[in-house]
C-alpha cells in the first residue's frame, strides 16, 4: 500500500509547494509598495526518493517536492555600502539647510544688510569731513550708527534663535533615535524567538533593516549579527545595541556658553549616554550636521562681535582723540615713552602751576632748553647736552608737580558709555577675542566682554541724544603729524597735540574715522597718519591686561624692532569693510561647497539604492510570471492527483470482482 499511494503523497507535496510558493508570490506583489520590503522567494527542494524492485534489480522513484526555506532576496553588500554612505548624504543635507538659513540672514541682494549699513556708516564720515559744522550732517552720522548697532544686534539675535531651533531639532531626534533603538531591541528579541526552529522571520529582518536605514540618517553606524541572529550596532565607539540590550542617549543638562569661553547668550546642550553619563559624538549624520551648524552659527556671531569689537575699541579711540564742537580738554600723564592716550587722566586744580616744557628725555625727563644749552639737530634726531631728546609741543604738553602732562580732548566715545574705555584683548591658546570695559561699577570678571555682550554694548553714546547732542561728535583732529627725512633717506614722524584752537582742519579727524573703513592696517601703520597713534596705542594684550607678543604668523604685526607688539586690527589685518566681505564670501564659498557635496553624495546613494532594490524590489512582470508558473504547477498537480485517485478508485473497486 506503500508504493500504492506514494503517487498520491507526491502530488500533495507538489499541490502544496507551489501553493505555498502562490502565497509567497501574492506576499510580495500585495507588499510591493511597503518601505523596507524584500522580495521574497520559497527554497523547493527534492525529497528523498523511495527505493523500489525492479526486473533488474532496485530503483530509486521520485517522491516529489518538500519547501526548505521562505527566503528573502537581500545583498547585504548593499545594505552596509548604503549605511555607510547614508550619514554623510543627511549630513550636507543638514549642513546645507543651514547654510540656506545663514545666506538669508546675511542676505545684501536688497541693500538692506549690514553690509549697506557699513558702507552708510562710512559715507556720512566722509560728507562730514567736508561738512563739519552742518547740524543735519552730524544728526545723520548718528542715525547712521544707529543702524549699524541695530542690525548687528538684530542679526545676532536671529542667530541665536537658529541656534535655539537647532538645539531643539537636537532634542526632538534623540527622542526619535531612542524609539529607534527601542523597536531594534525588541526586534531582536523576536527574531531570535522566532527563529529557534530554524525558520527565517523574514518580515521582522526587514524591519529591522528599515530601522537601522533610518537610524543611519542621525549618526554613522556599524552593524554586526550574532550567532542567532540579533544585531549588534555601534557609532562613534559605542554599543548602542546589543541584542537584547541597549544604550541611552538623553540630551545632558543645559550649560550656560559662557562657559567655554565666549557668551553666546544662549545654553548649550550635549547628547549623553545615560548609563556612563559620557559624552555621545556622532561622527556623522545629522546629529553631527545639527552641532556643526551651531557652532559655525556661533562663529558668525563671533564675526559680528568683531566688528562691534572694532568699534568699540578702535573707532572709539580714534574718535576721543579728536575735538568736539565743545573743546573740553583734561590732562593725563606721560610715560617713559611720550605715549599719553589712554592713561589716566589728572586732576589740576589751577591751570596757573603748569610749565610748559619743550623736550623729553629717554628717562621721561623733562627738559626746556636755556640759553647755555640749545638743542642740536644730529643724524635727524634732536640732541640735547649730548642726549637724544623728544621734541614736545610746548603749548600742550607741561610739568605738573614734577609731573610730566599733556592736554588731550575731553571727548565722548561714539559707541557705549561716554566716559568708558574699551581695550581689545585677545587668548592666544584657544584664539578667542575679548573687550575690556574699564568700569569700578563692575566686578573684574565682568569687565571682560565676550561674543553677544560685545554686540549689546554697540549702542550709539546717549549723550548724543541730548539737545544739540550732535556737537559732541569730534570731527576735528588734535594731533598734527611732522614729517622729517634724515640723511639716510628715513622718514621720521611726531604727533603733535594741538589746542582746541589750533585744530588742523574742522573735518580732520572725520577723515580718519572714514580710513578706518577700508584701508588695510599695513597701510594705516605706514602712512604716519594720525589715526595710526590708535594702534601704536593698542599694544595687544592678554585675558589679564598683560602685554604679549606674538609671531609674524599671528595676527598681530610689530612697528619695529623693538616695538611692542601691536593689533593690526580687531581682528585680523583687513580693513573693516574687507573683513565683512571676506566673511560673506567665505560664506558663500562653504555653502557651495557643501551643495556639491550633497548632490554627490546623492548620486551615490540613488546608486545604491537601484542596487538594492535591483535585488529587494519587487518586479510586477516577474511576479506575474511567477504567479502564472505556479497556478500551471498546482493545476497541473490536482489533474495528476485526479488521475492517480480515479486510478485506485478503479483498482479498488474492479479488484475481485472478474468473472461474478
Amino acid at each position: 500500500m506503500r508504493t500504492t499511494f506514494a503517487g498520491l503523497n507526491t502530488m500533495v507535496r507538489g499541490i502544496m509547494a507551489n501553493q505555498m510558493s502562490l502565497d509567497t508570490t501574492g506576499h510580495n506583489i500585495t507588499n510591493a509598495g511597503t518601505e523596507g520590503y524584500s522580495r521574497q522567494t520559497v527554497t523547493l527542494v527534492t525529497t528523498r526518493g523511495e527505493e523500489r524492485a525492479g526486473m533488474h534489480g532496485n530503483v530509486i522513484v521520485g517522491t516529489g517536492v518538500d519547501t526548505s526555506a521562505v527566503r528573502r532576496a537581500r545583498d547585504i553588500y548593499a545594505d552596509i555600502q548604503y549605511w555607510n554612505e547614508n550619514p554623510t548624504q543627511k549630513y550636507y543635507e543638514a549642513v546645507a539647510k543651514n547654510y540656506d538659513k545663514l545666506e538669508t540672514v546675511f542676505d545684501d541682494s536688497q541693500d538692506l544688510g549690514i553690509e549697506r549699513k557699513i558702507n552708510d556708516f562710512y559715507q556720512t564720515w566722509v560728507d562730514l569731513s567736508t561738512t563739519a559744522s552742518n547740524a543735519s550732517a552730524r544728526t545723520h552720522v548718528i542715525e547712521q550708527g544707529k543702524n549699524l548697532s541695530d542690525i548687528l544686534q538684530s542679526k545676532t539675535a536671529e542667530l541665536q534663535d537658529q541656534i535655539r531651533s537647532l538645539y531643539d531639532d537636537i532634542r526632538d531626534e534623540v527622542g526619535q533615535i531612542d524609539d529607534i533603538l527601542n523597536n531594534i531591541v525588541a526586534i531582536n528579541k523576536q527574531i531570535t524567538t522566532s527563529e529557534v526552529t530554524g525558520a527565517m522571520a523574514n518580515d521582522l529582518r526587514d524591519d529591522r533593516d528599515l530601522l537601522v536605514d533610518k537610524l543611519s540618517d542621525y549618526m554613522n553606524v556599524s552593524v554586526t549579527e550574532n550567532e542567532f541572529g540579533a544585531y549588534q550596532i555601534n557609532s562613534g565607539g559605542v554599543t548602542l545595541v546589543n541584542g537584547a540590550a541597549r544604550a541611552h542617549l538623553i540630551i545632558g543638562d543645559g550649560i550656560s556658553s559662557s562657559a567655554y569661553g565666549i557668551d553666546y547668550g544662549v545654553t548649550d546642550f550635549s547628547v549623553v549616554i545615560q548609563e556612563s553619563d559620557i559624552a555621545f559624538m556622532p561622527q556623522n549624520g545629522i546629529l553631527k550636521a545639527r552641532f556643526d551648524a551651531i557652532a559655525e552659527n556661533k562663529a558668525y556671531i563671533d564675526k559680528m562681535a568683531d566688528i562691534a569689537n572694532f568699534m568699540l575699541s578702535v573707532f572709539n579711540d580714534q574718535h576721543r582723540q579728536g575735538w568736539d564742537m565743545h573743546g573740553n580738554y583734561k590732562f593725563v600723564t606721560y610715560d617713559s615713552s611720550g605715549d599719553y592716550y589712554g592713561v589716566e587722566a589728572v586732576q589740576v586744580d589751577n591751570e596757573d602751576d603748569l610749565t610748559a616744557v619743550n623736550y623729553l628725555k629717554a628717562d621721561g625727563t623733562a627738559v626746556t632748553p636755556t640759553e647755555e644749552s640749545s638743542v642740536l639737530i644730529e643724524d635727524g634726531k634732536y640732541v640735547l647736552n649730548g642726549e637724544e631728546v623728544k621734541k614736545l609741543n610746548p603749548d600742550t604738553v607741561y610739568s605738573y608737580n614734577d609731573t610730566l602732562i599733556t592736554k588731550i580732548p575731553d571727548t565722548i566715545n561714539f559707541f557705549g558709555q561716554g566716559d568708558k574705555r574699551y581695550e581689545f584683548r585677545y587668548d592666544a591658546d584657544n584664539n578667542f577675542n575679548y573687550l575690556y570695559k574699564y568700569d569700578d561699577s563692575l566686578q573684574e570678571s565682568e569687565r571682560l566682554l565676550s561674543g553677544v555682550r560685545i554686540i549689546a554694548e554697540l549702542e550709539v553714546n546717549t549723550k548724543f541724544n541730548e539737545n544739540r547732542g550732535e556737537r559732541y561728535l569730534a570731527a576735528a583732529t588734535s594731533i598734527d603729524v611732522i614729517e622729517s627725512q634724515d640723511e639716510n633717506l628715513n622718514i621720521n614722524r611726531q604727533y603733535l597735540a594741538k589746542n582746541w584752537g589750533e585744530r588742523t582742519g574742522d573735518g580732520t579727524n572725520a577723515v580718519y574715522l572714514s580710513e578706518l573703513f577700508n584701508i588695510a592696517q599695513e597701510t594705516v601703520q605706514s602712512d604716519g597718519k594720525a589715526n595710526a597713534l590708535v594702534y601704536q596705542h593698542a599694544v595687544l594684550r592678554n585675558k589679564a591686561g598683560d602685554p604679549i607678543a606674538l609671531d609674524d604668523k599671528s595676527i598681530a604685526y610689530t612697528l619695529g624692532e623693538d616695538d611692542d607688539p601691536v593689533l593690526a586690527t580687531a581682528m585680523s589685518k583687513l580693513s573693516i569693510n574687507s573683513y565683512y566681505q571676506q566673511s560673506l564670501s567665505h560664506l558663500g564659498i562653504d555653502a557651495y561647497s557643501v551643495d556639491v557635496n550633497h548632490d554627490a553624495l546623492q548620486a551615490i546613494i540613488t546608486q545604491i539604492q537601484n542596487w538594492r532594490d535591483s535585488t529587494a524590489g519587487v518586479d510586477w512582470n516577474e511576479e506575474l510570471t511567477n504567479m502564472i508558473r505556479f497556478q500551471k504547477g498546482f493545476g497541473s498537480c490536482s489533474r495528476c492527483l485526479n488521475a492517480m485517485d480515479e486510478m485506485l478508485e478503479r483498482l479498488v473497486t474492479s479488484t475481485g470482482v472478474v468473472g461474478r
